[in-house]
This record gives C-alpha cells, structure tokens and sequence, in this order.
C-alpha cells in the first residue's frame, strides 16, 4: 500500500486530479481483499489494482466519470456465478468500492502523504475515509487521528474507513544452504524483495539464486546492513555458532519477524542462551522457532512453502 501511497503523492506533486477507489466490504468470492486501491486519472486506470477484469474496467470507467464532477461515492458491485467461473472462483459475490476524489489543490493531502511515508516505518499509520460524508481524507498515527481534508471535521467513529498502510515485504535470508536456496527463490516468485547473506562466496552464486540481491560477508559484521522494523528475516546458516551470531546482532535491530530453521530442542537452547539478557523479551517476542506453519514438511522445498506462509500469515494479520 506504501507505494500507492509514493504513486498518489506524485500525481499531488503533478497537479493531476484522480480518484482512489478501494474496496470497502467484500462478501463471496471477490478477486481482491477489502483496502486493495487503483488509483484513477481521465486517463484511466494509473496504478494499483482491486483485482483485474471486467469490474476493474467499469470502476475505470466510472471513476473517469466522478472525476469530472469531483465527486466521491460508494457503489456496489455483484460478481456474478458466470464471472467468478471465469476468475476460476467458485461462487459469486458482491463488494463495494469506495470512490474518493482527490482534490490536488488541498495543501493538506500533500502534508498528509509526505506524513503517511515519513511515518510508515515505526508507527501504526492508517489513511481514513469517512463513508458517510465527503470529508476528503484523513490519516490516523498510533491511534491519533488527524483532521480530515474537508472542512466539516465532525464525524461518527463508525462511519470510518481505514486502511493500515505498510511497507512492502522485505526480507533477509542468512545463509546459502539448501533450504535457503529454495527459501529465497520463492520469496522472490511471490515478489518479495529478498537479499541473501553468506560468508561463503561458493554458496551464493547467481546460478543457485538468480536475480536475487546477495552479499557476501562474515556474519560477525552484518552490523551494519540496514534492516529495518518492518522487516523479516529468516536465519538459516550451516551451524549452531553463526545462528548465534546472526541472531544477537539482528535482534538489536527489531525486525516485524526472525525466523530460524530448527528443532524443538533447539528452540530451548537458544530461548536460554538469551534468557536473563537485554535481548529476551525481543527474541520471545520476534523469534519464531523452529520456523514455519505445521505442514509435515520435509524436503528444503516443502521447508520453504511452510516458511513463506507463515510470513504470508504475519504480515497479513498485521492490520
């Protein structure tokens, strides 16, 4: 959503008036989840997306028609049986878009976007609509909501729309193994922005990981690569020493998610290797060992299907 958010500010910056139509309510089948935004222009469709089709074509369509009279809306929309079949869904269903028109000229929606980016890092951000009035936009930081761009800001708390704004997925793998290579190589087929870190030189070749970013260094000096809070990392190097290694210097960066690759034994060892420590309640609070949702995986790939959904699983419940 950040980058809607980057894409809005520089249609702001351009002076080019556009709708946000998001989806509000979803019941059935519907082929995107409810806060999934297109951005639309009198051009069309600019960025974003609420799921492709014959339904993103007429939201189009009709966002190029609310813009005309700056105007903003909520409409229902049914997914019929026929359509769902052809989106390879079950059932039918019906949603709701929100269409917001966006008034370049407010000052505020630029201070607003400039806020939701400088803010996204450490705090819980939320861009506000009110669905009961045309109040324009409002932002909503660790619980503190800030007041909407139109100039009635009186409001009833269940007329508000929000949607938590987050950074993309991104995430650090520590080692070159087996299951790392399949680790990775998935991260990166679901998108991801993966960088893999190993010592070995051998063991991250662009054969093994094509495409993806690798950085060859000792694991005793990963001090200084830059992971932020909202980060994931998955620690999976070849010994007992490194994982130490690995995970003393990235819980002092308080990443969203540490995975490492291990056994139930393991998982005690190492909650007593930190217990009593500055790091503790980091690692009971950020570590997830042994790594992975419960599948009965076994071969490095099947290791790396449960690994990514159980980060899938996180960053999506962080609502």
């Amino acid at each position: 959503m950040i980058k809607i958010i980057e894409e809005a500010r520089s249609l702001v910056l351009k002076n080019i008036p556009f709708i946000a139509a998001t989806i509000i309510f979803k019941h059935g089948s519907a082929p995107r989840e409810v806060g999934a935004t297109m951005l639309v222009t009198e051009d069309g469709r600019y960025a974003g997306t609420i799921g492709g089709g014959s339904q993103e074509y007429e939201v189009s369509n009709h966002a190029v028609e609310l813009l005309k009279n700056k105007k903003s809306e909520n409409v229902k929309y049914e997914v019929s049986k026929m359509t769902a079949a052809n989106l390879g869904m079950v059932c039918g269903g019906y949603n709701t878009i929100h269409y917001q028109y966006i008034d370049v000229n407010n000052k505020k929606i630029l201070e607003y976007l400039d806020k939701i980016i400088e803010s996204v890092e450490d705090n819980d951000v939320y861009l506000v609509y009110n669905l009961k009035e045309d109040l324009g936009i409002s932002i909503e930081i660790n619980g503190k909501l800030y007041p909407f761009t139109g100039v009635n800001d009186t409001y009833k708390e269940e007329d508000l729309f929000k949607i938590k704004i987050k950074n993309p997925m991104k995430v650090f793998v520590f080692g070159g193994g087996h299951i790392a290579k399949a680790a990775a190589n998935l991260f990166k087929f679901l998108n991801l922005d993966v960088t893999v870190i190993d010592d070995r030189k051998d063991f991250i070749s662009e054969k093994d990981f094509p495409g993806i970013k690798k950085i060859i260094m000792d694991f005793s000096e990963i001090d200084c690569i830059d992971i932020r809070k909202s980060d994931y990392v998955c620690i999976m190097t070849r010994g007992h020493q490194h994982d130490i290694t690995v995970l003393e210097s990235v819980l002092k960066k308080e990443p969203y998610y540490i995975g490492v690759v291990g056994n139930k034994y393991k998982a005690v060892s190492y909650k007593e290797h930190f217990a009593n420590t500055s790091l503790e309640n980091i690692y009971n609070e950020k570590v997830h060992l042994p790594v992975g949702i419960k599948i009965s995986a076994l071969t490095p790939e099947e290791i790396a299907v449960s690994i990514a959904g159980e980060i899938i699983q996180s960053y999506r419940n962080n609502k």
